[in-house]
């Protein structure tokens, strides 16, 4: 199977999960109030979205050397699997893709050949470290566990009207640095909530020492069973391979009976 062709049917499911870019839509400046970290955490908590199916039509749009747009009709049955159909604009699906925490299927229908695996085949070709846990939260606009042993800071980012929730690594953030992107090396994870609906609007997800990045924005969010969602995600990975994705959701129905098709016509080649 043609590599470049591969990682692009693997960018898609993958990196519409994952990882900013000019906003989508203009951030109102508002007057924040202090809040301690625990409420910070909290509202977090309270507000993250909540279902126990999810299915969904997105359009996409998938950039490294050039830009490429596709159709995804996405099923998330919570904590256990997610389902992707990919087809072209003109609509005959062209790849079928089915992540559990442990395993991943890629069936490709143009070339009539097949992956089995889990998640360490997708972390090589990317170079970066992903699991289900990671992949459907960003899916659906929600943060990553906090560690237990994490140091957490917060404050109020005043330029971007946003509240400001950090990790911090071993190594402590050096109070002489004033720029933010040095602030960032430091960082595991950085959310930016929104206030009032204390949604996350920004996410930065980095590793220093692999030289990976993730950023991503969750923008128009929309009342879906009196829960917000976010309907436009934008995404951007740099590592060795640095990739944009725009999500673009469409029809979002929860919490009905959903199947996860996935037979492989036994012509298909196995590939490895």
């Amino acid at each position: 199977m043609n590599k470049l062709l591969k990682a692009k049917y693997f960018a898609i499911i993958v990196a519409v999960a994952l990882y900013s870019c000019k906003p989508l839509e203009d951030v109102v400046k508002t007057k924040l109030n202090h809040h301690s970290t625990k409420e910070l955490l909290d509202s977090l908590e309270q507000h993250e979205f909540e279902f126990t199916t999810l299915s969904a039509k997105a359009q996409i749009e998938y950039t490294d050397e050039k830009t490429t747009s596709f159709k995804v009709h996405l099923r998330i049955q919570k904590d256990s699997a997610v389902w992707v159909s990919i087809t072209p604009l003109f609509g005959i699906e062209m790849a079928r893709v089915l992540i559990t925490k442990d395993s991943v299927v890629f069936m490709d229908r143009v070339h009539g050949e097949y992956f089995k695996g889990n998640f360490e085949y997708i972390n090589k070709m990317f170079n970066v470290e992903l699991d289900y846990e990671m992949l459907q939260a960003l899916l659906i606009g929600n943060s990553l566990e906090f560690e237990k042993n994490e140091k957490v800071r917060t404050s109020i980012d005043r330029k971007k009207s946003l509240y400001y929730i950090g990790t911090e690594k071993k190594r402590k953030v050096k109070k002489d640095l004033k720029k933010d992107k040095e602030k960032l090396k430091e960082q595991s994870q950085i959310i930016w909530l929104a206030p009032k609906t204390y949604k996350i609007a920004e996410l930065f997800i980095t590793d220093p020492d692999k030289n990976q990045s993730l950023q991503g924005l969750f923008t128009e969010h929309k009342v879906i069973d009196n829960q917000l969602f976010p309907n436009r995600l934008q995404f951007k990975i740099q590592a060795k391979k640095n990739l944009q994705i725009d999500v673009d959701y469409g029809k979002i129905s929860l919490d009905k009976q959903i199947s996860f098709s996935f037979k492989i016509p036994s012509k298909y080649e196995q590939i490895q």
